[in-house]
């Protein structure tokens, strides 16, 4: 029951998202340029918005939140607020950066165990909101900006045997290439007919929250961590299917 309720919830959202633009296409059109142009001269690379999100979505009533890629990245999707004046209050290009980073070493360690793997991660208690240089590597960003610890989502292709052990390497690898920094993630393992359109689906987004899975067949999760204890794991199997 409670996932029906949310889907409609989810539904009528996106309806009144979708209505809230209509006949402001060119104001649309406006905003888009003007935050491709501050984000180009942030980090002197061209972006391109993908769509416009919350309009002066603060208690002051005066922003607007854009979604925006590289222009030869559209699988890097991240968030950018800026002022009705047209000023660049925060955009999260450099955690979309790290993130990446990390999805790579994931990727590449589960794959040689032969699991289909896709993540984002985000820093926590980190604030690199000033930082100009889209080279910065892990290390750097560690060092530079110390967060907490690292929290990710990762979502995985459904597979015989698939246990929580067999993410050990791959955990360990993104503690230490964190400069051992705390990395915890909650593994969806996603049913195989859906995963390619899920996996789609996660790339176009710049994170995700548990409500996010309500609409794909979650068969497993669990929670699993690297840190100065070495890594651990625990059950989180209250799927999507045991809220209906």
């Amino acid at each position: 029951m409670l996932k029906k309720i949310l889907k409609k919830v989810s539904v009528i959202a996106m309806g009144l998202s979708i209505f809230s633009l209509i006949g402001c296409s060119e104001m649309d059109k406006e905003q888009a340029t003007d935050v491709e142009k501050l984000l180009q001269k942030k980090y002197h690379q061209e972006f391109e918005v993908t769509h416009i999100g919350g309009r002066y979505g603060t208690a002051t009533n005066d922003t607007v939140t854009t979604y925006v890629h590289p222009k030869d990245q559209k699988d890097l999707v991240f968030k950018a607020v800026t002022t009705k004046d047209g000023e660049l209050v925060s955009d999260g290009y450099i955690p979309s950066l790290i993130s990446k980073s990390f999805n790579q070493i994931i990727t590449r360690e589960l794959s040689s165990a032969g699991i289909e793997s896709e993540t984002h991660t985000v820093a926590m208690e980190a604030d690199s909101s000033a930082e100009t240089n889209p080279d910065i590597s892990l290390e750097e960003y560690v060092k530079a900006y110390k967060p907490g610890y690292f929290s990710g989502d990762i979502i995985v292709k459904e597979k015989p045997d698939l246990s929580p052990e067999q993410f050990e390497k791959a955990l360990t690898a993104a503690y230490q290439a964190g400069v051992n920094t705390a990395y915890q993630v909650t593994v969806h393992v996603i049913a195989e007919d859906e995963y390619d359109k899920c996996v789609k689906k996660f790339k176009e987004v710049p994170y995700v929250t548990s409500s996010w899975f309500i609409d794909y067949n979650v068969v497993k999760e669990f929670d699993a961590v690297a840190d100065a204890n070495g890594y651990h794991f625990a059950d989180a199997s209250a799927t999507a299917k045991d809220g209906e």
